[in-house]
C-alpha cells in the first residue's frame, strides 16, 4: 500500500484519487502538503508529511470534519492490521500525551489527536517529537511545524469551501 494510500485510509477507503489541480498542494518548512479528493472529485482532506533521518514518514492529517490525526509510516516494520496500541507523544520536556494508534496498514499507524490547545500547542512550540509504543520509539524534528500546521489548516477551509453542492434532485454543481 501506497504512503498516500495510507494517509487516506483512516478517514475513507475509497481506491481512486481524482488527479489533484497544482495549487491543492503546499510546501512549509520540512512539511510537504496537499488537499485529497475523491474520484467524484469531493473534498476529503488534506495532509502534510516530513521524512525523519531514519527514514520513517510523519503525516498530519486533518479530515474535512477537523478530525485530526497523526500517521508514521516505517516500511521497516511489520504491524497486524485492525489493531490498537497505546502510545506516548513526548514533545521536548513537556508531559507526556497518551494516545491509542490504529493500525491502519501494515507498514502504518494513525494516532488520532485531540484538537485541545496543550496538544495543538505542544505540536506547534516543539523542537523534537517522540512517539513511543511497544518495541518502537521514533523521533522527529518539528522544524518549521508551527507554520505548517497553520498551512494545512488553511488547506482545509480553502477546500472545504470548494465541495460540490448537491441540488434537489441528485445534481451536482
Amino acid at each position: 500500500m501506497t504512503i498516500r494510500a495510507l494517509l487516506l485510509a483512516p478517514f475513507f477507503m475509497v481506491a481512486a484519487l481524482a488527479p489533484l489541480p497544482e495549487s491543492a498542494s503546499f510546501v512549509s518548512g520540512v512539511w510537504k502538503g496537499e488537499a485529497n479528493y475523491d474520484s467524484d472529485g469531493n473534498f476529503r482532506d488534506c495532509t502534510m508529511t516530513a521524512q525523519s533521518e531514519g527514514g520513517v514518514l510523519l503525516g498530519f492529517v486533518i479530515s474535512k470534519e477537523f478530525d485530526w490525526g497523526l500517521v508514521l509510516a516505517d516500511e521497516a516494520r511489520e504491524f497486524v492490521v485492525g489493531s490498537s496500541h497505546a502510545v506516548l507523544l513526548l514533545v521536548d520536556a513537556r508531559d507526556p500525551i497518551p494516545a491509542l494508534a490504529k493500525v491502519v496498514d501494515p507498514h502504518g499507524i494513525l494516532i488520532p489527536l485531540d484538537t485541545t490547545d496543550p496538544v495543538l500547542e505542544a505540536m506547534r512550540e516543539g523542537k523534537v517529537l517522540t512517539i513511543q509504543t511497544e518495541g518502537m520509539k521514533v523521533s522527529f524534528k518539528l522544524t518549521g511545524t508551527r507554520e505548517a500546521i497553520a498551512e494545512l489548516a488553511a488547506c482545509v477551509t480553502e477546500n472545504k469551501a470548494t465541495e460540490k453542492v448537491e441540488l434537489p434532485g441528485g445534481a451536482r454543481l
